[in-house]
């Protein structure tokens, strides 16, 4: 038996959608003057029945409105596109074939590319809809999303569906300038006010977690002891990302080709860029035990350090589970390393250019210094 609706009086009929079944904040969370004007969900649909199926009421007016402005304007209800047949997994198909050997795809976009893919494949881009998007997120925030093979997505953040929800939108407006599918209007664009009021997208948690000194010598001493059945230096790895500030990626791609010993310098290579990773070689100082854990490391590949950078982190998650560390992941070295730099007195510039932060506004996240380490 579904619930009563607050000011309705007779139970939610049987093919009552999840909205209504599963958010008991939808008829709580507003005032009787409010409900009493808000038809449930699943209610006879109205000329502008997309906009009713979304989750929030501020949503379906924000759509709402949207919907009654193109139909004042004489524009046909299909938002954003004008159809020609082509569906949103053509356009994938198109965007991974063509596109890619005109730009780099990551394996980060291109893993999102195949969640729309899987999500909305079969829908014809012409006739995309807002309430389409919106479903689409939400499966993919609940876990309900399945891949290719039938098999559940994990649940993920509301930062992750930022990014999948930005590719998309670069989908849809490459595929409109190249005349694959004709624009109106930007139906990803109308849907995002509707995606935050849900709270379905999010920006992504800055993490300053630090790890105490503590912490460092358990981890140390953990990865020593095993070091004679693992074939991972995590020891040295360890130190190294401290000494160098080096992400767990970057470390793993060093190449000794690229130090130049009379100066001690190493080149990162696709060094991490909010829009220019490709091609972005960088140089950064070997600084103290950085240098000296490079020299003593076997030259048996071109990489410094020949290892997956997962089973890096697989290592790491392993040690803290095994000494009950919480919360701490292995990037949060680069903190240590950063905040370690200020506090040897070095710059803001100087710092910069072994972290190779390009701004103070990126720097200053990863420094948490130590009110004790400003006694001189």
């Amino acid at each position: 038996m579904f619930p009563l609706i607050p000011e309705y009086s007779r139970p939610f009929p049987s093919s009552a959608c999840h909205w209504c079944t599963e958010n008991p904040w939808y008829t709580d969370a507003h005032t009787p003057e409010v409900r009493r004007q808000l038809a449930p969900p699943c209610a006879p649909q109205s000329a502008h029945a997309e906009d009713e199926d979304l989750p929030h009421t501020g949503a379906r007016q924000i759509m709402g409105r949207s919907h009654r402005e193109r139909t004042r304007r004489g524009e046909a209800d299909a938002r954003g596109t004008v159809d020609n047949g082509l569906t949103i997994a053509e356009l994938v198909d198109w965007y991974q074939r063509d596109v890619a050997k005109l730009k780099r795809i990551s394996k980060t976009q291109s893993g999102n590319l195949t969640r729309i893919r899987e999500g909305l494949g079969p829908i014809i881009a012409a006739k995309l809809t807002v309430g389409q998007i919106v479903e689409f997120v939400r499966r993919r925030r609940k876990g309900e999303h399945t891949n290719g093979n039938g098999l559940r997505v994990p649940a993920c953040g509301g930062s992750t569906m930022t990014v999948e929800v930005s590719y998309l939108a670069e989908l849809m407006k490459l595929a409109g300038s190249k005349g694959k599918v004709k624009l109106e209007h930007d139906v990803v664009a109308e849907a995002r006010p509707a995606l935050r009021l849900v709270k379905l997208v999010a920006k992504s948690q800055k993490r300053d977690r630090r790890p105490t000194a503590d912490k460092i010598k358990q981890l140390l001493e953990h990865f020593e002891k095993a070091a004679w059945r693992s074939v991972i230096p995590m020891a040295d790895i360890a130190n190294f990302a401290i000494a160098s500030s080096r992400r767990q990626s970057e470390i793993t791609r060093l190449l000794w080709s690229d130090i130049d010993e009379a100066k001690r310098t190493c080149i990162v290579r696709d060094a991490k860029h909010p829009r220019a990773k490709v091609d972005n070689h960088r140089t950064f100082p070997l600084l103290g035990d950085a240098w000296i854990i490079v020299q003593r490391q076997p030259r048996t590949a071109p990489e410094i350090f020949p290892f997956n950078s997962k089973s890096i982190g697989t290592s790491f998650f392993r040690a803290c589970e095994d000494l009950r560390i919480e919360d701490l992941h292995f990037h949060d070295l680069r903190h240590e390393a950063t905040s370690r730099l200020f506090e040897q007195g070095y710059s803001i510039e100087q710092v910069a250019t072994v972290t190779l932060h390009e701004s103070w506004q990126e720097l200053k996240r990863y420094t948490q210094l130590r009110p004790e380490s400003l006694h001189r």
